[in-house]
């Protein structure tokens, strides 16, 4: 059995603990994994191999629509991941990663952990900012969503249609009508799409000062 297969092995085992013991908190259950970790010796794995297989399975989670094996994805993701940042303490790309692993698990503490420690590296990471938004955009935090997002957008992330359509949706929530015609504008531009150009004329004509508009949007 080779050294990687061992720390695979160990990993697997903390899923299942963490799975099936009920633990005071997540912060008890993050330091049992840590200090399971911390014993293991990292001298012999290779980061490089570790990271691409990380990689794959975290893409194909995303792209998966079987959920029984979306799971499995994600958590294989999580392993390569949790070990890739023992084996470097810096390394922003497995904390982005964990981050995001988390978020989709609802482990909100863990990814919110995950997320200020890659910040902490380096606050203006397009991609720790993008998830980092997408983490409170979920949760209908927009005020929060979008300062992350305009740092994500500054340094050139996800520039998609996407994204402008989510900046748009989120300037309208927060009743910020000017720019979130400015963003529909760019979505449309992007992709002409009949829904989004009623929104457009919707903005354009709508008198909000007199109606109940600003109520209606935040429902």
């Amino acid at each position: 059995m080779t050294i990687y297969n061992k720390f695979i092995i160990t990993a697997l085992l903390l899923l299942i603990i963490g799975t099936f013991t009920h633990l005071p908190s997540v912060a008890s259950q993050t330091e049992g994994q840590d200090c399971i970790y911390s014993t293991l010796n990292y001298s012999n794995l290779n980061p490089k191999v570790i990271r691409q297989e990380a990689q794959k399975d975290f893409y194909s989670y995303f792209k998966c629509n079987d959920e029984l094996q979306k799971e499995k994805y994600l958590n294989s993701a999580m392993q390569k991941y949790y070990i890739l940042s023992q084996i470097n303490p810096s390394d922003i790309d497995a904390y982005i990663k964990l981050g995001k692993i988390y978020d989709e698990k609802n482990i909100t503490e863990l990814a919110k952990s995950c997320f200020y420690k890659a910040l902490n590296i380096d606050k203006e990471k397009a991609l720790a900012n993008f998830y980092f938004g997408d983490f409170y955009y979920k949760r209908n935090d927009y005020k929060k969503a979008l300062h992350y997002y305009k740092i994500a957008y500054n340094n050139g992330a996800a520039k998609t249609y996407d994204f402008n359509l989510k900046l748009a949706v989120i300037y309208e929530k927060l009743a910020d009508l000017s720019n979130a015609k400015k963003f529909y504008e760019i979505s449309y531009n992007m992709k002409a799409d009949n829904k989004i150009g009623e929104k457009i004329q919707l903005l354009n004509e709508l008198k909000y000062d007199k109606s109940d508009y600003y109520h209606n949007i935040r429902e």
